[in-house]
């Protein structure tokens, strides 16, 4: 077992046992269990673009995580380590265990509000990469960014991320805004052969670790006792492990935000952001020997310098939760960190619909079409983009408050400019075991399933 995972096992046992500890010594903190155990079958597990490439996997997998809160008047504390392992007997070099741990924290005063999030996985690229349909956990328009949708080979990344939030009332009406930043990312694998044609014509490089840090500071004013407009100045630094570019970027942004008790909310965000990435270009220059017979000489010029652009990034977006309904809509435009070497433009849009058709029944479907393109089109900072959706659909049976069905159908297409595009089809079915919390309690059998 390498030291990465060794590290990963004892930060989720450590986390497990501190939820578990002090839930036996205090009545306010509550330990729930999640455990999701099925099956899944998928026709092109790497979306190869070519039939000979195509890996057809089938087998079972467990998702286990345990979510441990201590929730006071004035605070909350929630640890989740979560574990999946997938087994799949005719294609053993695929299978993976893959390991997460998120902690959530908010700690409130009379005048000010200090809220952060902090999370660590240790993953296949196949989990990093190929972002899910149903975006569970994902705010209104939070972005997320760093994937490339480089799947060909197999390779594993180590994330960690971390958020923190602080906000200060300066009067009843104008309230103080600060923000942080930070992202890392490694891979077990920088180089992997061409084993397809998106892959040959990506290049030989294929994931580049990355550093990503970067905050913004500003003021929220409360419009109406229902809208809020915020306005932020920000800034960031991207920073690649090797073979990127780093760049710096800031820029203003300005969002308001609608909430209609807890049935509606409403965002636009508008923002304008200069970039500047140091470039490093080489020429192969080819001269020939003035003594025939002899083979030409041939040289690299290297040249440094310095490109900078300019970005318009914003987003636009509803969330609507009924007792037997939620809507989400959010579009989203974002300059995001990558780990093909350099930051990336990224448009995305995001669909997702839950129904309760009946007590016990619910359906759902989701939506994510993602589009990335390099930031400039200037030499060096060129990438080849890709083209990304995948669509999800199936439902829930629940036979108890704790117990339900799931069935589901999953589809992913992808392109890489100047290749083929390909897709993948995939079925699965599990039994879901997680109890209510007594501290986000949903109605009895409403049929709508709880957000993982």
């Amino acid at each position: 077992m390498s030291s990465s995972c060794r590290r990963l096992y004892v930060a989720l046992g450590a986390g497990a046992l501190l939820g578990i500890g002090h839930g036996a010594a205090a009545d306010n903190w509550e330990v729930l269990p999640r455990i999701e155990f099925g099956g899944t079958w998928n026709n092109n597990y790497r979306l190869a673009n070519t039939s000979a490439d195509e890996v057809q996997v089938y087998g079972p997998y467990i998702d286990a995580a345990v979510d441990a809160q201590l929730v006071s008047p004035t605070s909350k504390l929630q640890i989740v380590p979560r574990v999946r392992s997938d087994y799949f007997p005719s294609d053993h070099a695929d299978q993976s265990t893959d390991g997460y741990l998120n902690l959530n924290w908010d700690t409130r005063t009379e005048r000010s509000d200090f809220t952060g999030v902090a999370s660590y996985a240790n993953e296949s690229v196949i989990y990093s990469e190929l972002l899910p349909a149903n975006f569970a956990g994902v705010a209104l328009g939070q972005v997320v960014g760093g994937e490339s949708g480089l799947v060909s080979f197999r390779n594993r990344e180590q994330l960690e991320h971390v958020t923190p939030i602080f906000t200060y009332d300066l009067t009843q009406r104008t309230h103080l805004n600060l923000q942080g930043t930070y992202d890392r990312a490694s891979f077990s694998s920088l180089q992997g052969g061409a084993q397809n044609q998106a892959t040959a014509n990506a290049g030989a490089i294929t994931q580049v670790g990355y550093q990503d840090y970067g905050g913004q500071a500003g003021l929220i004013f409360n419009v109406t006792q229902l809208s809020t407009l915020s306005l932020n100045g920000a800034a960031s630094r991207f920073v690649p492990a090797k073979g990127g570019h780093d760049t710096n970027t800031y820029g203003v942004n300005v969002q308001w935000d609608v909430v209609r008790s807890q049935i509606a909310h409403f965002y636009a965000r508008l923002g304008d952001n200069r970039s500047k990435a140091d470039v490093t270009n080489t020429t192969t220059i080819t001269s020939p020997q003035r003594r025939p017979g002899l083979p030409p000489t041939v040289t690299e010029v290297t040249t440094a310098g310095t490109v900078t652009t300019n970005g318009v990034t914003g987003g636009v977006g509803v969330e609507l939760r009924y007792q037997v309904t939620e809507v989400t809509v959010d579009l989203l435009r974002s300059l995001s960190p990558s780990d093909v070497g350099s930051q990336v433009i990224s448009n995305e849009a995001r669909f997702r619909v839950l129904h309760a058709f009946a007590p016990r029944f619910s359906g759902f479907f989701a939506a994510r079409g993602i589009e990335l393109r390099g930031s400039s089109s200037e030499s060096g900072l060129a990438i080849n983009g890709e083209d990304y959706f995948t669509a999800e659909g199936g439902f829930d049976y629940q036979f108890t408050q704790s117990v339900r069905l799931e069935a589901k159908y999953d589809f992913i297409w992808q392109r890489f400019q100047g290749t083929s595009s390909a897709s993948s089809n995939a079925i699965g079915l599990s039994f879901i075991y997680q109890p209510l919390s007594r501290y986000e309690p949903l109605p009895e059998f409403t049929g709508l399933p709880q957000e993982r």
